[in-house]
């Protein structure tokens, strides 16, 4: 019998003595009020635990400013009720790109920003009354390995990893003088951004991209970015630094990888042994670095998506031709919040914002506010979720439930969607549009 197996729980019940019998601790209450309490990041108050995570729509126009689709699905979010609204990633530099048709800020469309902006902020006002103004985030990111400016992959790293890369001969390694010019232009991007109105920036530092390939780097030889902890993490660290001392008034948050999944000497938060186990030895002390630099905002996740997907989104089905994980998605869930739960009891001073809800379904606000009440993670984070429902909070506030016919089941279609570099969001509950869009780019048996 697979140890994988789809979510088929009719309630809670069922689904905490399945978790039982795998030896897995997940939070659970019936009592989802504390969802709706108000929750602090540095001097801003946000009105209630949900977060809407950085999902890639790949449809914004081609100079990187926001299309009709972007206004939509951000104007979704915010009629929605999440009281903090993490925008999708924004590259710093064209290059940096992995689709054409990324987010990117830049002084000629700062103007359509903020038009974003002020529409988001008005339609939540309108919705929920003038003291909902939600938290806005914007992700800034260079794509690394995955950089696909123009539809051809043109990866740059900061060094080869032979499981992702093989022997490909094209790809690009950046020199120190390359990375100090790039950290110079996330220093740029939060200005920009701050201008914007947005209220805090994301340097992103995850799922295999370019920050996170940095703290990876220990074979980086003959770097001041690689080898040592302290090179490793001095890009991330310098520019956060950079940002809170030249925009004060912006608040900082990082998307942080806290395990790679990869073994040593190339993935971060994972024993030095040679083994896959898990050793937050150095997560733990940059995170402490981070909130002296300035950091005032969290955001954890785990794996590589185009490596091992099943660690930072549990899913129902595997993507096309990828292999089915060996493990529960029960488990991905339960690693998801226990390793977040460690990470926020050390840190109780800083909000975190945490992962692997969407698996859950119907039950996540149960376990979201179990975790809450426990003080193991600040925020709930959805991200495929909020492609599928982005008006789940609004709902529980309404009802005190969610919708079964309206809650993502983890197809992974999506995430097709977004590996092939097509416009991007959820096939089964936003079909008029994302239906025809699978079909057009896939055919229509593709889909399981």
């Amino acid at each position: 019998m697979s140890l994988h197996q789809r979510f088929s729980f009719q309630n809670g019940a069922a689904l905490l003595d399945k978790a039982g019998q795998l030896g897995i601790d997940i939070p659970f209450t019936e009592d989802i009020s504390v969802l709706f309490e108000k929750k602090s990041i540095a001097s801003r108050t946000l009105s209630n635990r949900f977060a809407v995570h950085p999902m890639e729509g790949f449809d914004s126009h081609t100079d990187g400013s926001p299309s009709d689709r972007v206004f939509r699905r951000y104007l979704r979010y915010a009629a929605g009720g999440s009281g903090l609204i993490w925008f999708e990633a924004a590259s710093v530099v064209p290059e940096g790109k992995s689709n054409a048709h990324q987010m990117m800020l830049t002084g000629a469309n700062l103007g359509q920003f903020k038009q974003l902006l002020k529409k988001v902020k008005s339609s939540a006002r309108q919705t929920f009354g003038p003291n909902h103004d939600p938290f806005c985030v914007l992700q800034l990111t260079h794509s690394g390995r995955f950089s696909k400016p123009s539809g051809t992959p043109k990866p740059q790293v900061a060094g080869l990893i032979p499981q992702m890369d093989g022997d490909e001969p094209s790809i690009k390694i950046f020199t120190d003088a390359e990375l100090d010019f790039l950290q110079g232009q996330f220093v740029e991007s939060a200005k920009l951004a701050y201008s914007a109105g947005f209220d805090a920036v994301d340097i992103k530092a995850c799922h295999g991209y370019l920050v996170n390939d940095l703290l990876a780097s220990f074979t980086r030889s003959n770097s001041k970015y690689g080898g040592s902890f302290s090179n490793r993490t001095r890009f991330l660290l310098e520019t956060v630094q950079k940002i809170h001392s030249e925009i004060p008034d912006l608040l900082l948050s990082v998307r942080l990888n806290i395990y790679d999944g990869l073994a040593h000497p190339y993935g971060f938060g994972v024993s030095s042994d040679g083994s896959l186990d898990v050793d937050l030895k150095e997560p733990t002390l940059l995170i402490e670095r981070l909130v002296k630099n300035g950091c005032s905002l969290l955001n954890l996740t785990l794996g590589n998506p185009h490596k091992k997907p099943h660690l930072g989104r549990p899913f129902d089905r595997p993507l096309v031709l990828s292999a089915v994980p060996s493990e529960h998605p029960l488990k991905g869930v339960g690693r998801l919040l226990q390793l977040t739960a460690q990470i926020q009891k050390l840190f109780s001073q800083i909000p975190i914002v945490g992962t692997g809800y969407s698996w859950l379904r119907q039950y996540f606000p149960q376990v979201g506010a179990a975790a809450v009440k426990r003080g193991e993670v600040s925020f709930i984070g959805l991200g495929r979720s909020s492609f599928a429902y982005p008006d789940a909070p609004k709902d529980l506030m309404e009802t005190g439930r969610l919708n079964r016919k309206k809650v993502c089941v983890t197809c992974s279609c999506c995430s097709e969607l977004i590996r092939a570099g097509y416009p991007t969001g959820c096939v089964i509950r936003d079909k008029t549009i994302y239906a025809k869009e699978y079909s057009d780019h896939f055919g229509k048996g593709r889909r399981r």
